[in-house]
């Protein structure tokens, strides 16, 4: 894909600033899957205004690199990111072009695409995990709306915007002093993209035959090897988006009555059929989910926008941690 420079840097950097925001907002707790405050949408907030093309392909990069980069690129949450991400900025672009300023404000249309990637993201959910994914929709739709607020709060902040500014001059050092050289050994670095295109390939075709395994002794075996693969390729094992993972499908499959009866809660019944299916649901996820970690010891090819977007990234997240002991402090009043 060829783009005139400025232009390719520019959706470089703003992708990379993307991953940053996401960084940060991995920082804080989060207990249930999808409910995300969603701070990259900062960027797209602040980009409304570049022409659609551009606009167009920094949802889809930002989409593709935070998949990269979070380890869910072979997973299903893959396509609900990029599909949320795609609907959700094509929502606020339309809605920002479309109504008058005097009709719709910053936070109108951060609200609007939170609550559209709210149910898109519920929608596609439920393609797996069930109907009783639409239990979460309302929770989902008031914390988006919340989270909207926030994020469109962040967007018109000054202290944002300073932030923003600091990033910026940290990608032109990268494009001033980091020239990219071409390496000497054309055969070696064959050699090994084509061991990267296997190794996708392999894993790509493995987490693909894990959801047609119902044995759920062989889908926990999956799942140990995933997390082993996951500590070899150098990922680090966290368990707490496992565990609240497998919550939140228990918690769907509550709404899907299936065989005998356990016991109940309140007026709702927890049948054993109900129970199974949500494990072996769980457990294919989960391994899939570990088997996408490995992805990080992918590395894209020198001279790509991706290589590009992940070399500003590193930058940025380096001038960060450098520069601010936390993310209130960049909000910090000044006295």
């Amino acid at each position: 894909m060829q783009f005139p420079n400025k232009k390719r840097e520019q959706l470089a950097f703003l992708t990379a600033l993307t991953l940053l925001f996401s960084y940060i907002e991995m920082i804080l707790p989060r207990f249930v899957p999808f409910f995300r405050l969603g701070l990259a949408n900062i960027v797209i907030l602040l980009s409304l205004e570049l022409d659609f093309g551009l606009f167009f392909l920094l949802a889809v990069f930002k989409a593709v690199a935070s998949s990269l980069m979070g380890g869910t690129l072979f997973s299903p949450f893959f396509i609900i990111s990029l599909v949320q991400s795609l609907l959700s900025a094509l929502a606020m672009r339309g809605a920002s072009k479309l109504l008058s300023k005097k009709l719709i404000s910053l936070y109108g249309i951060s609200v609007f695409g939170s609550a559209v990637s709210a149910l898109v993201q519920i929608c596609l959910s439920s393609l797996y995990l069930g109907r009783g994914t639409f239990g979460l929709l309302g929770p989902m739709l008031l914390f988006n709306v919340a989270s909207g607020l926030i994020v469109a709060f962040l967007a018109g902040s000054s202290k944002v915007k300073d932030f923003i500014e600091k990033m910026n001059q940290s990608h032109l050092l990268l494009q001033n002093d980091c020239e990219v050289v071409e390496p000497e050994k054309k055969s070696f670095l064959q050699q090994k993209r084509f061991i990267q295109i296997s190794f996708v390939l392999l894993l790509l075709a493995f987490s693909a035959s894990l959801f047609f395994v119902k044995n759920i002794i062989i889908l926990t075996l999956a799942f140990i090897a995933g997390l082993i693969l996951q500590k070899i390729c150098g990922r680090k094992i966290f368990l707490l988006p496992h565990i609240s993972l497998w919550l939140f499908i228990f918690f769907t499959a509550l709404f899907i009555p299936n065989g005998q009866v356990l016991f109940k809660i309140w007026k709702i019944s927890v049948t054993r059929g109900a129970i199974l299916l949500a494990l072996r649901k769980a457990l294919t996820l989960s391994a899939v989910s570990a088997l996408s970690q490995c992805a990080v010891c992918l590395k894209p090819r020198e001279n790509t926008l991706l290589a590009l977007i992940l070399d500003y990234y590193r930058l940025m997240s380096d001038t960060f941690r450098e520069s601010y002991k936390g993310f209130t402090k960049s909000f910090k009043p000044s006295e």
